[in-house]
């Protein structure tokens, strides 16, 4: 098993008994929902064959103590740079559709694509700018972090959830 944690058989997850954040790394967590919840992957079996592929493996949900604060700093962070976005993102549309005859159509295209990955993009790069602002690490930074899950890294397990 894993050392300073308590695997919760009801919800099938690795629990920390960890009470310090591992965000703003000053307060401690009182609920267990306030904690962040990780999946790692590590492949069991891998079989390519012409026609066929299959990849077998395993998730542990790993958590990462968070203070109440850090959850509410991390929600309200990703609900306000999408509001934002979501207001940026019609204006420049309508923007773009009112000047379609001067562009052309090749330009409406690459516009058109470039500002849904541009709001994609900005809205992830708004999340993190809200939370560093804070002084506290983003989610993916605590993660990161994160004694036990880099370990377990090391011993060959990943954030990336494994593909045929």
């Amino acid at each position: 098993m894993i050392n300073n944690y308590i695997f919760n058989e009801y919800e099938k997850r690795f629990e920390p008994k960890e009470t310090t954040c591992a965000y703003c790394e000053e307060s401690q967590i009182k609920n267990m929902k306030d904690t962040h919840f990780v999946a790692l992957y590590v492949t069991d079996d891998r079989t390519n064959l012409i026609v066929y592929r299959s990849v077998k493996y395993s998730t542990l949900l790993i958590g990462i103590p968070r203070c109440a604060s850090c959850r509410e700093i991390h929600d309200k962070s990703v609900v306000k740079s999408r509001l934002i976005t979501w207001m940026i993102v019609p204006v420049l549309m309508g923007l773009l559709f009112y000047y379609i005859s001067v562009l052309g159509v090749f330009l409406f295209i690459a516009g058109f694509f470039a500002i849904v990955t541009g709001g994609f993009y900005g809205s992830h790069k708004l999340t993190q700018f809200f939370v560093a602002k804070e002084n506290i690490y983003n989610l993916q930074d605590g993660t990161d972090n994160d004694r036990v899950i880099q370990n377990l890294i090391l011993d060959g397990w990943s954030l990336n959830q494994p593909s045929a």
